[in-house]
């Protein structure tokens, strides 16, 4: 997709991936793989087919995949469209580059991976990070840790039982 497809202006954006760049480094992650350049988004559908195959089949090594796939495209600026990519991602994880070709081929997960967008949507979730609480309250984007005390404090005093503390 375009970049010019957002409604951003090129400056908003390179401010905006400055300011991501500067918080991800605050956490000690690497985001010096991405840039603007060539002004493209990637097409991450496979990747996320990829994710869902991973959770569902083998969860205790979808936290392998999700850092490797996450290093790729943050780190090295690398194209998780790109079947090399997946592939090392994959069995850097452990995983079985064959079962994933497999996975892919077959379309198994797009159902699923189809209804858990359609989930997000229409809870207005567009992009990541997305934070929900309960089911019905969403913060967008990378924010701030005050942000997220804010949610958790409307969610705890909306009816949600507060957990028991000794």
């Amino acid at each position: 997709m375009p970049l010019s497809s957002l409604p951003y202006t090129a400056e908003e954006l390179e401010l905006m991936l400055e300011n991501l760049k500067r918080q991800a480094a605050l956490e000690g992650l690497d985001f010096s793989g991405q840039s603007l350049e060539g002004g493209l988004i990637p097409n991450t559908h496979r990747a996320l087919v990829v994710g869902t195959w991973a959770q569902e089949e083998h969860p205790d090594r979808f936290e392998a995949l999700h850092s490797a796939l996450f290093e790729s495209h943050f780190a090295r600026g690398e194209n998780l469209n790109e079947m090399t990519v997946l592939r090392r991602a994959v069995e850097t994880a452990g995983l079985d580059a064959a079962e994933m070709d497999e996975v892919l081929e077959s379309g198994r997960y797009d159902e699923l991976l189809e209804r858990t967008s359609a989930e997000a949507r229409r809870m207005s979730i567009t992009g990541v990070p997305a934070f929900l609480f309960d089911g019905r309250f969403v913060v967008m984007g990378a924010q701030p840790i005050p942000a997220l005390e804010g949610a958790i404090e409307r969610a705890l005093s909306d009816g949600i039982p507060k957990p028991i503390t000794q």
